[in-house]
Order: structure tokens, then C-alpha cells, then sequence
């Protein structure tokens, strides 16, 4: 059974979102501690063509299993939590990581963006975690870490539907730790700052609603683009974190002093937190001015029908 704090030596852990970016790092830094992963994602390798997640774990001689799965399908969260209790006979461990990103002014994304950032943000954990709790409870312990972000705390103009899944995230996680209380399944939110990852990032630039995918959530990205992304962290920098929170459990944890100084300053200094979402909007409408006039660092670019 699962303590409040030790070891993750000999546990399962199923990490969603797991080929690239953080949860990536997630995974090699569970397995490198002991555990065995199983890893949920929509392909195999990364885009860049590199190893899988899975192949680099194996061939460390650690234990993990990749399931093909979007986590915004119900019924491919359930085949994925089947899969690991099939392989490995329990799950200690589920880390709701997997999502998206979008940019663009509320009035200009697209209901089909819309609806893919609710159901892969949000609903994709909502059903981890009806997927993975029969099994935790069964087992007598778990321990379910959503990752939440900064823009949860601090609305972040031109991303506001994905502030608000994440949001969501949030609240869901709070009420979830109140209902399993004195379960021994414990229930944690993490939020991560801006994170040098290639993030699939789609920005949908104006009124002719066009859509590019743009990796540029990373160093180079930020150089170019200028997105704000104060204290940008390295995705082992939030896997160190996440897996120190698997060997004990809190409720929440902030990773940068940003984040949580925005959550104080939400109930005590509003007029600061107002500030800095002013600074916030007038670089990410400069970054949106940049892409939309810049089609070399789009990897696709459409047009949005709905």
C-alpha cells in the first residue's frame, strides 16, 4: 500500500500525454525511480521522429506499456486503464497530463477547437479518474496527480479556454480530494509555469479564421514569437516536481513563486493581478501579431469550417 511519502520503487504509474514535452520527463523520471509506466497518448513517438518514450524506458531496463489513446474518447480511457490492470495488475499511480493549447481572441476560436479543448483539457481527466478509481479503491490506496497550470490561477487574455479548463482542473481536483478523504487515495494539482517544450501550439490569428500549428513553446519559440513565459521552466524541472509530490503527497503545489503570488493576489492585492494580466494581453497580441505575419514556423495551417 501506498504511505505518505517513500519510495515509487515497484509501482505503477499511468501517465496520459506521455510521448513528448513534460509528461515525457514525467515517465523517465517514474521510471528511473522504480516504477513501471504505462503511458496513454495519441501516437507512439514524438513528431520529431525520435524514440518512444516506451523504447528509452525498456532500454534502460525498466518496465512501461504504451496504449494508444486519446484521452478525450471515454471509452479509450477505459481500454487504456484495462490495458494496464491487464499488464501490470495495479495502478498506484495515474497522472492526468495529457493537453492542448489554442490562441486566439474568444470571438475568434472555432467551436470545433472549443470542444477539442473542453473534452481533451478537462473531460480527458474527469475520465482517468473514473477509469482508474474502481481499481484504486479495490487496491486500498492510489495516489491521482492532475495537471492543472498558472493560467488557471491568472486568466490568460487571447487562451482563455484553456485557462478555464484548466481551471476546471483545478476545482475538480479540490472537490475530488474531498470526496475521497480518509480513502487513502490521495488527490494532487500541480501547476507548472510556461514550459520549454514543442507544444503543438494553434493560433487562430483574426477574423479570416485561420488556424497554423505553431511549435514554439520553447527557447527558440520565445525568442522569436516573444510569449511571455516569465520563469520559463524545463519539462525535467516539472517531472522532478510531480515525482516528489508521488513521494509525498500534498494537495497543491506552484511551481514558480508567479503562480502563487497570483493566487494571493487574487483575494488580496486584485488591482496587482489586473496589472500583470495587462501585460500578459499586450505581449500575447504582439505574439499573435507575429505569427499571423509569419507562416515559416507553422508545421499546418487551415481553415476552421466551424
Amino acid at each position: 500500500m501506498m504511505t505518505g511519502k517513500g519510495s515509487v520503487k515497484g509501482k505503477v504509474a499511468l501517465i496520459t500525454g506521455a510521448t513528448s514535452g513534460i509528461g515525457r520527463a514525467m515517465a523517465l523520471a517514474f521510471a528511473e525511480a522504480g516504477a513501471s509506466v504505462v503511458i496513454g497518448d495519441v501516437r507512439e513517438r514524438p513528431i520529431s521522429g525520435e524514440r518512444s518514450t516506451a523504447d528509452i524506458i525498456r532500454g534502460s531496463g525498466g518496465r512501461a506499456l504504451f496504449v494508444l489513446s486519446d484521452v478525450a474518447d471515454k471509452s479509450q480511457v477505459e481500454a487504456l486503464v484495462r490495458e494496464a490492470l491487464r499488464e501490470f495488475g495495479r495502478i498506484d499511480i495515474l497522472v492526468n497530463n495529457a493537453g492542448i493549447g489554442h490562441v486566439s481572441a474568444v470571438e475568434h476560436t472555432p467551436d470545433k477547437v472549443l470542444r477539442r479543448l473542453v473534452e481533451t483539457n478537462f473531460y480527458g481527466a474527469v475520465y482517468g479518474v473514473q477509469a482508474v478509481l474502481p481499481a484504486m479503491r479495490a487496491q486500498g490506496a492510489g495516489h491521482i496527480i492532475n495537471i492543472s497550470s498558472g493560467a488557471a490561477v491568472l486568466g490568460l487574455p487571447y487562451a482563455a479556454i484553456y485557462a478555464a479548463t484548466k481551471a476546471a482542473i483545478a476545482r475538480f481536483s479540490e472537490a475530488l480530494r474531498c470526496e475521497l478523504e480518509n480513502s487513502n487515495i490521495h488527490v494532487s494539482t500541480i501547476y507548472p509555469d510556461f514550459t520549454a517544450t514543442d507544444l503543438a501550439l494553434e493560433v487562430t490569428t483574426g477574423d479570416g479564421m485561420a488556424t497554423r500549428t505553431v511549435r514554439s513553446l520553447n527557447r527558440q519559440g520565445i525568442e522569436k514569437y516573444g510569449i511571455p513565459a516569465a520563469g520559463l521552466q524545463t519539462p525535467e524541472e516539472v517531472a522532478r516536481a510531480v515525482l516528489a509530490c508521488a513521494l509525498r503527497p500534498r494537495g497543491e503545489i506552484y511551481l514558480s513563486s508567479r503562480i502563487r503570488f497570483s493566487e494571493l493576489a487574487r483575494y488580496l492585492f486584485p488591482s496587482a493581478l489586473e496589472r500583470e494580466a495587462r501585460l500578459v494581453k499586450r505581449s500575447a497580441q504582439q505574439f499573435l501579431e507575429k505569427v499571423s505575419k509569419d507562416g515559416s514556423g507553422a508545421t499546418e495551417c487551415r481553415k476552421m469550417q466551424d
